[in-house]
């Protein structure tokens, strides 16, 4: 278990390196983007239980202006997103 999230954390440290990804909170609207990890193992688990996978298509539909919720659409689901799910998702165009 342990060994495993040491690769995961390794995967995520990687990938923040490029500099063509970047975090879900920077996604502008209706644009797709791939999902190509995450940088919160807590709110990764959750995520990937609801469809977050790494590959999956997403695009911000709009952005409440007060609480900070993001809607997106996930390979064709609508979902809601708090801020800091959103700012733990790393995406690429």
């Amino acid at each position: 278990m342990i060994f495993s999230k040491q690769i995961h954390l390794k995967f995520v440290i990687l990938l923040n390196l490029n500099k063509n990804n970047m975090d879900g909170l920077n996604m502008k609207k209706g644009e797709s983007y791939k999902i190509k990890g995450f940088t919160d193992d807590e709110i990764a688990n959750k995520l990937l239980i609801l469809g977050f996978l790494p590959g999956s298509t997403i695009s911000l539909q709009r952005k409440s202006p007060f609480s900070g919720t993001l809607y997106v659409n996930i390979d064709g689901n609508r979902m809601a997103l708090r801020k800091n799910e959103a700012a733990a998702i790393i995406v690429d165009k």
